[in-house]
């Protein structure tokens, strides 16, 4: 009887396992391309007014009028929606770390949106750890960024990863969802 259940258990190990490797490594290859998705009535002609706040300001607000002088001084934005929970965005953090330099040739400025964290003293550190301490970082609390925006419904959760993109009128061009091989030319405006 003991001898089945030690059997058991080492079977129910053995899948976990493989189901754990298998996440990992879904997760960490990106697909051949990024899953574009439909932009949401709310964003279609511009981005409604809002504010969050800074992360490496000591809560400055960041509002529309600073996005726009970004998205001046720039040809496009991506607005990239992340939480550090999530084994998708780490990758997506991942490749806009070693691609920073070619997306600043490119004229790409990059905003990274925190959605649904609070604790900024984490969130410095764990941007940190990619380094990407350097780029514009906002916490969004209120979901002025994500239900303002028509990305999620109010009481929902939102998927992610997703990337927005504006160019430099600040009239949203691509919502990505997942990323793929395409992402880094797609923010830099090689490819749609």
């Amino acid at each position: 009887m003991k001898r089945g259940k030690n059997i058991i258990n080492a079977w129910i190990m053995v899948c976990l396992l493989v189901l754990s490797s298998v996440t990992v490594s879904l997760a960490a290859e990106p697909t051949a391309k990024s899953v574009k998705l439909p932009l949401p009535t709310a964003i279609q002609d511009s981005l409604p007014w809002f504010a969050v706040f800074e992360l490496q300001n000591d809560n400055a607000p960041f509002t529309r009028n600073h996005l726009k002088a970004l998205a001046q001084k720039s040809d496009r934005v991506a607005l990239v929606y992340y939480a550090s929970w999530c084994l998708h965005c780490r990758e997506g953090l991942k490749m806009i770390s070693a691609n920073a330099s070619a997306l600043e040739a490119a004229k790409t400025a990059v905003v990274l949106v925190n959605v649904g964290e609070r604790d900024k003293e984490m969130l410095t550190k764990y941007l940190a750890t990619f380094s990407l301490e350097k780029l514009n970082a906002v916490v969004d609390p209120f979901g002025r960024l994500t239900q303002g925006f028509g990305l999620v419904k109010e009481g929902e959760n939102m998927d992610l990863p997703k990337t927005l993109l504006v160019d430099k009128s600040m009239h949203p061009q691509i919502l990505i969802g997942s990323k793929g091989e395409d992402y880094i030319s797609i923010l830099k405006g090689e490819v749609e």
